[in-house]
């Protein structure tokens, strides 16, 4: 059984948006709108958050080391 599609207008900047997050995180956009459905509806999905949470992580490692540099 096919799962339902949602549809909805959204703003320009939107589409921006969610392109540049899929491309980054290597998802595809429909992945980056599902999720974020799942975070409105607290219904996340547990490996794409904790994903997430890794990556920012890193970063807030690698900003550190970065100002200590500076």
């Amino acid at each position: 059984m096919s799962k339902p599609i949602a549809a909805a207008r959204i703003p320009h900047s939107w589409d921006e948006q969610i392109r540049a997050i899929a491309t980054e995180t290597g998802r595809t956009p429909s992945e980056v709108v599902k999720e974020a459905i799942g975070l409105y509806l607290e219904k996340t999905d547990p490996n794409g958050v904790a994903s997430m949470a890794r990556r920012l992580t890193t970063l807030e490692k690698q900003v550190k080391k970065l100002v200590q540099l500076i």
